[in-house]
């Protein structure tokens, strides 16, 4: 084992005896500098930086004190691992240190000597974890830059604008098809018209009038005249959008400079040339990356939520918990459909079936959808027949989008007052199956539904090019693909009284009866081992789950390692264990555990993936479940599983 060069920042020496004592103690090879101030701190690493492997900082100093004091250290030392040290008995503000740039955190008086070298070691492998993914950003960013070249190339543009008074908002690329530099004034409607062809501005005006007061998406195809010779043709498209932050109105687009294609108009050629630049790493490696990177914050947004909401609350904080809520929701549904243009890239995705409540998703779609209505001032009914089930057996999340991208396709079309109808209802029922109805109904002369059954028949042989892909049909093209995936069926007909009805059609299992009565808490005392190593993961799960009963004790282990070591001390009833973790990945420490005992395990993963849950199986883990983990659906699963193993 190489030696580690540490550096401690501490004005006390009581405390650093201390360490020197823990560090000797567990038997590390180290070589100890010491400072007893900041700036002399500092200066040291100035001097010696190649003999320094990580410094322990404590946050009050002499000469500074707070977080400020690892804000300086992190401005005048951001290459060299840090660990905080603060006498301030309290979990959050370690978290906050490790946010602001720190790799861990130890409260003095609250660790020993195995968990001093063991954050010591682990701090080092995180830092040399983090530093070649700031590589790999600096890649990205380089291809950002090449993303945004495929703009210019495309000579594509961006703006917005306030119904109000008509002031807009251009990117650089609508600056730049002007002749302007960009942001060297501030534009408005009637600076766009000026440049618009003299034959085409009521036709341009009229464009505009409709976009902002119908609030669908419109685009028109018209000509400019820069410098009074030069005539350009610019397609621009645009629809209204409610800004939430500014409590705004505003008609957002883009513009696209289509000069080139009236003098080489074959089509085919266009895209070779923009292919290399529109299909980059960039697009594969941000789909690659976003399951993990989205949705572990995510997890810890909704269990705070949830412990937020188990709190008293105001009348009128009750209402913001419900707002943000709904918006919670509305990001998750769009996190997912993010996801699935992964399911339109691969010929395969897993269905993973799942006990879950009917009713309970569909008054959830069905409130959503609300919501949406009174947003964009539309209408919407929701019926459904008294004979559903309510629990069945099915890919919860796959049948939740594919709802929800058939209800968002109603807001898209829907023209009669904007009036969208969803119905759920049976068509057949066995003692353990059933097919399951679920139509859209609308009106839009515009929508065509031959189109959209041409394409579901495309999209079911896998030969269907998402580019050609019509706009405002993507999320049916989602529910089709969803459809194809679960054995069901995606059909869309016009009727006779001039609607569109979108009936998508799905089996399902029903659950057989029980007769063992599953609680929904705990009837005696259970110790869970919760394995993760995001620390506000860690810290928000753990409040969760305590907080769901007072028989519920949990303790924590930071990755798979320190999971093994204790479970060799102490029985658990069930280990809740995250599969990506460094040191010792989740499948490794189930692997070595099974070895050694029979508690049920549970994984968690922000990476949903066959490969994945086989390996989770294989191994033998009782279940496996996705990030953002719903907490009832937690629960859910350790009172199943405990009623397994009682």
């Amino acid at each position: 084992m190489s030696k580690t060069n540490i550096l401690i920042i501490e004005d006390n020496p009581a405390d650093i005896a201390l360490i020197e004592a823990y560090l000797k103690d567990a038997a590390m090879k180290h070589t100890l500098f010491k400072s007893n101030a900041l700036r002399d701190g500092l200066n040291f690493l100035k001097e010696n930086r190649e003999e320094v492997d990580l410094v322990l900082l404590d946050l009050k100093l002499v000469d500074v004190e707070g977080f400020k004091t690892l804000q300086v250290f992190r401005q005048n030392a951001p290459d060299i691992p840090v660990i905080v040290l603060t006498g301030f008995k309290n979990e959050i503000m370690g978290i906050q240190s490790v946010r602001a740039g720190a790799q861990d955190f130890l409260v003095k008086g609250d660790f020993d000597s195995k968990s001093l070298a063991r954050t010591i070691k682990y701090s080092l492998q995180r830092f040399e974890a983090q530093a070649k993914l700031q590589e790999k950003a600096r890649e990205l960013t380089q291809n950002v830059r090449r993303n945004q070249l495929a703009h210019q190339i495309a000579r594509f543009g961006r703006w917005e604008m306030d119904i109000v008074d008509n002031a807009m908002r251009w990117d650089a690329e609508v600056f730049r098809f002007f002749g302007f530099q960009h942001n060297s004034f501030e534009p408005s409607l009637s600076d766009y018209l000026k440049y618009v062809h003299v034959e085409d501005r009521e036709r341009v005006e009229d464009f505009f009038e409709l976009a902002m007061k119908d609030g669908q998406s419109h685009h028109i195809e018209h000509r400019i005249v820069l410098d009074n010779t030069n005539v350009r043709y610019f397609q621009i498209n645009a629809q209204v959008n409610y800004d939430d932050t500014t409590n705004r109105i505003l008609l957002v687009g883009g513009v696209q400079d289509i000069t080139d294609l009236r003098v080489q108009p074959k089509e085919e050629e266009i895209k070779e040339k923009l292919l290399p630049f529109i299909a980059s790493d960039l697009q594969e490696d941000m789909l690659s990356q976003f399951n993990y990177n989205i949705r572990t914050p995510f997890f810890s947004m909704v269990n705070l939520v949830y412990l937020m909401d188990q709190t008293p609350l105001t009348d009128q904080q009750r209402e913001y918990m419900e707002g943000f809520k709904s918006a919670m929701d509305e990001l998750f549904f769009a996190l997912n459909n993010w996801l699935n243009l992964s399911i339109l890239r691969e010929q395969y995705s897993e269905v993973r079936p799942s006990g879950f409540n009917l009713q309970q998703l569909l008054k959830a779609q069905s409130k959503l959808a609300k919501i949406r209505a009174e947003n964009i001032d539309a209408k919407f009914v929701f019926e459904k027949t008294d004979d559903l089930p309510e629990q069945v057996i099915a890919d919860y999340q796959k049948l939740a989008q594919a709802i929800a991208n058939m209800i968002e396709t109603g807001f898209r079309f829907g023209k009669d007052s904007n009036r969208i109808r969803f119905q759920a209802n049976i068509l057949s029922k066995s003692s353990s199956q059933c097919l399951l109805a679920f139509k859209l109904v609308f009106k839009n002369p515009n929508f065509s539904g031959d189109y959209m059954n041409e394409l579901i028949q495309k999209l079911l042989k896998n030969n269907e090019n998402l580019t050609d892909i019509k706009k405002g049909y993507l999320p049916l093209v989602i529910t089709s693909k969803i459809a194809g995936l679960m054995d069901g069926n995606l059909k869309v007909q016009a009727t006779d009284l001039g609607e569109y009805e979108v009936t998508f059609t799905v089996s399902v299992v029903l659950p057989r009866e029980s007769k063992q009565v599953i609680p929904e808490k705990p009837l005696k005392p259970i110790q869970l081992l919760l394995v993760e190593d995001h620390a506000l993961n860690r810290l928000a799960t753990k409040r969760t789950l305590t907080k769901w009963s007072e028989l519920v004790k949990v303790e924590t282990a930071e990755n798979g390692k320190v999971a093994f070591e204790k479970i060799l001390k102490k029985n658990y009833d069930i280990i809740l264990m995250d599969i990506q973790m460094p040191v010792m990945n989740g499948i490794e420490a189930a692997l070595k555990i099974k070895a050694k005992t029979n508690i049920p395990i549970i994984g968690m993963t922000a990476s949903e993936s066959k490969h994945e849950k086989d390996r989770c199986l294989m191994i033998g883990m009782m279940d496996y479940i996705v990030k953002p983990i719903q907490p009832e659906d937690l629960f859910s699963k350790i009172m199943r599983y405990l009623a397994v193993k009682n």
